[in-house]
């Protein structure tokens, strides 16, 4: 008989007597959960269902970038790339290549400490990025500039808090800078292996595990260097997108499998509605596409294991068992296209993650050429949290 998982129910409902802290964070404790995200999954459309679609992707660099969210594409077609170590890396077009792009022999810049997330041109073309530990920074020629660690005192919500985790952003057309804090949980360095990098992910897992609703919307003013919360309480605030018209802006609710509007115009300006839910899979970045939709990637799949992490005590031994203990994530490889009113239009997959696995952003270059039937040809590039590549898919419009 496998006395496992009763040895493990035992020592969970030990562990809910105790309430122990998340490990090395003593002030991070595990919270109730007042509301659950439905078990319903939105509904892809037949038609869009069972692709293989991500299996045609072609991967570049593989061994060579670990850990880039996204990709950047600059006016002349290279490819910027921030890897997990915070170095900046650059790769340009060129037809003889593998892939069509050759990567540099070395980094071309280094970011400092922290995590590198989500990063973007601004209309100057400055690098800004959001690093996870620092908080939003821009690289200016080789000079790296802080931008924002903190909520300035004038914000109407949380003055002068700090910023603990940023990840996403974007940029609108006046030059504001839309970005997230996922939560309060800090990221710490993974001191143990070969080479230590600050672990994104550890410290998303503890939000999932503790239920912490801490993830906020900021905005970032340039003109007078500002920074505002403007939507606080979200289970761990992710992927961020200006909408086509700068009516409203589009952010990923990772752990609630959706994705939000906060609205920066019309008669719900201030307010908070949700764009679309019960996604298939946990939703990290969300970018905007040429036609005024959105992309959506999905590096996991939904699983039975959220219905055991709705008992608290389940969450609060979860972070302190060993790795070998622990649920292993299956590799899926998922990317969504939503209209901007929330319906679902193209859903690309691959189901087993064998060629192409947790795409953490997509970011669309429309290309100068027709296919065979005169249809536009746009190229997704696909960022990757984990893996030691990045890819890009072309599909037509």
């Amino acid at each position: 008989m496998n006395l496992l998982p009763l040895l493990i129910l035992a020592a969970a409902a030990s562990f809910a007597r105790w309430q122990p802290a998340l490990p090395g964070l003593p002030s991070h404790r595990v919270h109730s959960l007042e509301k659950e995200s439905s078990d319903r999954l939105a509904e892809v459309p037949v038609s869009l269902q069972g692709n293989e679609a991500l299996r045609k992707a072609t991967n570049l660099f593989r061994g060579a970038i670990q850990g880039s969210e996204t990709v950047a594409v600059e006016e002349d077609g290279s490819l910027l790339m921030l890897d997990k170590y915070n170095y900046v890396w650059h790769a340009s077009a060129d037809a003889a290549a593998p892939g069509g792009y050759r990567l540099a022999d070395r980094p071309i810049n280094y970011l400092g400490t922290g995590r590198p997330l989500g990063f973007k041109k601004d209309a100057q073309g400055n690098l800004i990025v959001c690093n996870s530990n620092q908080g939003l920074i821009k690289l200016q020629g080789s000079v790296v500039v802080l931008l924002s660690a903190r909520v300035s005192d004038d914000s109407p919500i949380e003055p002068g808090s700090h910023i603990t985790y940023a990840n996403d952003l974007d940029i609108s057309k006046d030059g504001t800078i839309y970005f997230t804090d996922s939560h309060d949980i800090p990221v710490l360095q993974n001191w143990g292996t070969a080479r230590p990098w600050f672990d994104t992910f550890t410290s998303y897992l503890f939000g999932l595990y503790s239920g912490s609703k801490t993830g906020r919307l900021l905005a970032y003013y340039p003109n007078n260097r500002t920074t505002h919360v403007l939507a606080k309480g979200l289970w761990y605030a992710n992927g961020v997108a200006v909408s086509a018209d700068g009516s409203f802006v589009a952010v990923a609710e990772t752990n609630q499998f959706r994705i939000l509007r906060y609205w920066l115009k019309g008669p719900m300006a201030g307010s908070v509605d949700t764009l679309i839910d019960r996604l298939p899979g946990f939703p990290d970045g969300v970018s905007r596409a040429s036609d005024g939709g959105f992309w959506v990637a999905m590096p996991g799949r939904r699983t039975g294991l959220l219905k055991a992490l709705r008992i608290k005590s389940i969450r609060s031994i979860l972070p302190w068992l060993p790795a070998w203990l622990k649920p292993k994530v299956s590799p899926w490889g998922a990317l969504m296209k939503v209209s901007s009113n929330g319906q679902i239009k193209k859903f690309l997959e691959d189901p087993t993650g064998q060629h192409v696995a947790f795409v953490s952003a997509i970011e669309e270059e429309r290309l100068d050429k027709l296919d065979q039937q005169g249809n536009t040809i746009l190229r997704l590039f696909l960022g990757n949290i984990v893996q030691d590549y990045v890819s890009y898919l072309d599909i037509t419009a």
